[in-house]
């Protein structure tokens, strides 16, 4: 009787080899598959001989291999902050001795080139070591500057703050500082009234200066609205003066011609007719009396034979 595996068997057997064959590999395959985030930075570490492989800083779907995964750390730009409650943190003291308390934040970003130094030096745990060393960048820095530094040039502090805090992340840390603020400062209550007084005085003094200047803009150009009018009222004036001179003088010079006139028609008539002073004058004065009398509305009477001086008398008296 034959005892060799029937056709059936085997391929029964075949089957189940393969079912057993693929399937894990498949799941093998499948497992050294790792997918890496677009806020992602990643480390390839194999578990099997320990050790760190390679970083990867772009995204997507990587063959890794069996028994390898990612360490991973966030591309995005990271924020570290400290507030003035925690007393313990940020509490220094200026350049001329006054206790300060600053709220500082602070961004940073992993060099993506540097992360197997990071791991290997601080094994996820740099976060603490970025707080404590800012911490002691930053109280230092804040001991070259006076209190009244903090209030007159906050933005300055905070660039130099970020420049030296730049220094060791760079060298030491292996991150990138991006930015930095102070968004708040706490000095002694006594020295910020001070503070607040004096730069409430400062702003008085600036207002009162201005006021002076302005008054004096306005005293200047009063100024030159009185010495133009003055300069037109004088000039008006002189030309007023100037053209009654001119008219008295034209004036003058028509009575002048007139009475030439007259005195050289009246001393020719003298002379021609030969009346005496008396009559002459007596003459002048009937012939001003006929004119008046032609000029006149209404006619006047003379008397015949009477003297014109005695005329003249009665009617003074």
């Amino acid at each position: 009787m034959a005892t060799g595996i029937g056709p059936k068997l085997k391929g029964a057997l075949c089957a189940a080899c393969c079912v057993f064959v693929i399937i894990p590999s498949i799941i093998l395959i499948s497992v050294s598959f790792k997918s890496l985030d677009e806020t992602e930075l990643g480390i390839d570490y194999n578990s099997i001989s320990l050790s760190l492989e390679q970083t990867f800083s772009d995204s997507g779907l990587y063959f890794l291999g069996l028994g390898h995964w990612f360490i991973t750390y966030p591309r995005t730009i990271q924020t570290i902050e400290f507030t003035a409650l925690d007393l313990s943190r940020l509490h220094t003291r200026t350049n001329d001795g006054l206790p300060i308390t600053l709220s500082v934040s602070f961004q940073y970003r992993y060099n993506a080139d540097q992360l197997m130094e990071n791991y290997l030096s601080y094994k996820h745990q740099e976060v603490e070591v970025y707080e404590y060393v800012a911490v002691a960048v930053i109280a230092n820095v804040a001991t070259n500057y006076s209190a009244y530094d903090f209030f007159y040039d906050k933005r300055g502090i905070a660039i130099m703050m970020q420049n030296e805090l730049a220094l060791v992340f760079d060298d030491m840390l292996f991150a990138r500082i991006d930015a930095l603020q102070i968004t708040e400062v706490q000095l002694p209550a006594s020295f910020q009234s001070a503070i607040l007084t004096s730069i409430a005085t400062k702003q008085n003094i600036t207002t009162s200066r201005r006021y002076l200047d302005n008054m004096v803009v306005t005293f200047e150009t009063q100024k030159l609205v009185a010495e133009n009018i003055k300069n037109q009222t004088i000039i008006a004036a002189q030309g007023l003066a100037q053209k009654r001179n001119e008219e008295a003088m034209a004036t003058a010079a028509m009575i002048r011609q007139s009475v030439t006139a007259q005195m050289y028609s009246y001393g020719n008539l003298t002379q021609i007719v030969g009346l005496s002073p008396e009559d002459a004058l007596s003459y002048i004065w009937w012939d001003q009396q006929n004119l008046e009398s032609n000029g006149a509305s209404r006619s006047k009477d003379f008397v015949v034979g009477i003297n014109p001086n005695m005329y003249v008398r009665q009617q003074a008296s």
